[in-house]
Order: structure tokens, then sequence, then C-alpha cells
């Protein structure tokens, strides 16, 4: 067992000492962009008609910290509940930047699209069925980071060293257990239980994609890349997969109902998106 577990460490370390120059490229580029668009919780309030496209636009920032802000804006009356779909729908988190250092460019480019006309369409589906009621705004300031400059740093540098850290060491969890699993269980006996190749596996990444957890996104990222869920899976799952967002959703009582309304349609379309790309995309 401690021979297996070595391996297994020393073989995602490996692994990853590739990803970091990628992962420290990308993140340069993703800190630039998180603070351009550091009014965009503000345009969210504003933009109510547009509100499915704006929220999508800003979920596909790879940056859990949207998704946290859009939750806040809801919880406070002052953001539609098809526009905070949109942005989970959107929401991808690592998963780009892991695909790109991990040799994945296609699906990666495709995992974004795909994700960003999904979150419009639906947004749009629910804004004029589930929910067609109009909301008040008020001026509102919410940082897009959920837990301030310390997740992230007080410096750009330190902030995207940080950030490369912090998935390298997610990668590296996820990476020795989907090895020690492989290893002990097998392939076979994986892909059984995930339900590869059934249009079910969709449905239960969904499922899992709810859990309040950044270290999601590296989850399906590495299952995908290993060949133990398809691709229509891995999307299905990063659709839900909005972080602390569900927390904060979730943590004042006199919003739970539209709270758990919004989480469930959120799961529903990811599901069907994700069956959708199970059936017609490979």
């Amino acid at each position: 067992m401690i021979e297996e577990l070595i391996h297994a460490f020393s073989h995602s370390i490996e692994d990853i000492l590739i990803c970091i120059p990628i992962l420290l490229i990308v993140y340069s580029f993703l800190y630039w962009l998180e603070h351009k668009l550091r009014s965009t919780p503000s345009v969210l309030e504003k933009t109510q008609k547009i509100g499915p496209v704006v929220g999508a636009i800003a979920g596909s920032v790879p940056q859990c910290g949207f998704s946290a802000a859009a939750s806040a804006l809801f919880a406070e009356g002052f953001l539609a509940p098809a526009t905070l779909v949109s942005v989970f729908l959107a929401t991808s988190d690592e998963a780009i930047p892991i695909l790109l250092a991990g040799g994945f460019a296609k699906s990666a480019f495709k995992l974004f699209f795909i994700k960003l006309i999904i979150a419009i369409i639906g947004g749009y589906i629910l804004k004029f069925t589930f929910f067609r009621t109009h909301l008040e705004t008020k001026p509102v300031n919410i940082d897009i980071s959920h837990h301030g400059h310390s997740c992230c740093g007080k410096s750009p540098i330190s902030a995207i060293i940080f950030r490369t850290i912090k998935t390298c060491g997610f990668l590296i969890i996820v990476m020795v257990i989907i090895h020690i699993l492989l290893e002990y269980i097998g392939e076979e006996k994986i892909s059984s239980i995930m339900l590869t190749n059934t249009i079910f596996q969709p449905i239960i990444c969904a499922l899992i994609g709810l859990i309040p957890s950044c270290a999601i996104s590296v989850l399906f990222s590495q299952l995908y890349m290993s060949g133990v869920i398809s691709f229509g899976s891995m999307l299905a799952g990063l659709s839900t997969g909005a972080g602390f967002g569900y927390m904060i959703l979730l943590r004042e009582k006199s919003t739970y109902k539209k709270a758990v309304k919004v989480i469930f349609l959120t799961w529903l379309i990811a599901s069907l998106s994700g069956i959708l790309c199970q059936i017609f995309i490979r």
C-alpha cells in the first residue's frame, strides 16, 4: 500500500510540474481580466433585461468569486433568479486552466463556449417561464472575491502564485486518489460505478457538482482527462459546480425556498444539457 501511494504521489508530482508554467501564464491573464471586471456585480444588478447574457459572461471567467458575488446579490434581493442560474451554469472555476495545462485545449474551448450558450439559453427560458417577476434594483457594492484579499494575496505576483499553488494542491490530492482507485478497484469497476457510456452519468455528475467546494472543478477535470467520465458528464458537473455560491445562497432563511428552486433548476438544466452532449458531442 505504501509503495503504491508513493508511486501515485510521484507520478502526480511529475504531471503537475509540467502543468505549473502553463497555469502561471493562464492565471496571470485571469488576474488581469478579473480586475478589469471588478464592476461586474454592479453591472449584473443594473442590467436585468439582458441579465442572462451578462450573467453567463461573468460566470464564464474561471473564478468562483463571481458565483459567490451573484449569490450574495440574489440573497439581498438585488439580482433576478434567472440571471443567477446563468452565472451558475457558466461557471467552470479551475476547469479551463487545468484542461489547458493538461493538453486538452480543444476540450477547454469547447467547454467554455458550450457552457456559455447553455447559460444564456437556459437563463432566458427560466426568465420567461419559472421566473417572471421583476426586481427593483438599488445600489450595491460586493467584491467578486468571496474571501476578500486574504485568499489571493495582496500583490499580483502573490495572488497568481497562491492560486497556482492552491490548484496544484487540489490536483495532487485528486490525482493520487484517482491513481489509487484505478490500482485497487480497477478502471472497469470505476466506470461501472460512474455509469460510463450511459445517459445517467451526467445526472450523477450534476449532483456531485452541487457540493459547495472549489475543488469540485479540479475533480471533474481530472476525471475527464483520465477517461473516467465523458465530456457531457464533465459539462454537467461543472454547470452545477458553483463553488461557495450555494453556501451563500442558503444562509438566509428568508430566501431559502427561492434558493432551493434556483438550485434545483440549475441542476435540471445542467443534467439535461449533459445528457444532450453525451448523445451528440464526443
